[in-house]
């Protein structure tokens, strides 16, 4: 077994400790605790999926799902985590859709995570159809991304205010991942009132 490999392992133990200090801090009702957890397990998933990605070993299961499920169980999640508002906007979104679905919600949560962060009161997730694209996003009211970030969206950085980029670089990934009819998937990094974050993948 080689060090990366033995990284991967270790990684995947210290994610399930981690559940079991989430089930505790979820039990005694501390909301800050939780998300703080859950990010941190979040933050080695995509690690090991980013892992995978660098190794051609990205493989995603794309099937028929319905967008609005994965909205709601995002918005589900993240928002029993936090005292700030996180909801659902789904009037736009299509009945059907074609991707995988467990890369997407851990790119949607990721998204949220970061949006809550910067957010003053509110956090939005939802999903529509535009121009050919089924389009996710997660939009909060804070000061929005920096123009750093709308310059170089899917760059790695180093640690600091606005975390490795690791997020954003497997998100590319993720939507890089996703082909049809001549498009392939991307993401698009905005402000609008406060930060945007979309996945477009070919409806």
């Amino acid at each position: 077994m080689d060090f990366v490999d033995l990284a991967a392992l270790t990684i995947h133990d210290v994610k399930n400790r981690l559940a079991l200090v989430a089930r505790r801090a979820e039990a005694g009702s501390d909301p800050e605790t939780l998300r703080g957890v859950l990010e941190s397990a979040a933050e080695l998933t995509r690690l090991l999926a980013f892992y995978k990605a660098e190794r051609g070993g990205l493989e995603p299961q794309i099937d028929a799902r319905v967008p609005a499920d994965v909205v709601e169980e995002v918005v589900a999640e993240t928002g029993r985590q936090t005292a700030l508002t996180v909801a659902a906007e789904l009037s736009g979104a299509p009945v059907l859709g074609f991707y995988d679905e467990s890369l997407v919600r851990m790119v949607l949560v990721d998204a949220v995570y970061n949006a809550l962060r910067h957010a003053r009161q509110r956090v939005v997730v939802g999903a529509t159809q535009r121009d050919g694209w089924l389009v996710f996003y997660v939009r909060d009211d804070g000061p929005g991304y920096p123009p750093e970030m709308l310059a170089a969206p899917a760059e790695m950085r180093p640690l600091g205010r606005h975390g490795t980029g690791l997020g954003l670089a497997l998100a590319a990934r993720v939507a890089a991942a996703h082909a049809n009819a001549g498009l392939t998937g991307q993401t698009l990094l905005s402000n609008d009132g406060g930060a945007v974050f979309s996945l477009l993948l070919p409806a």
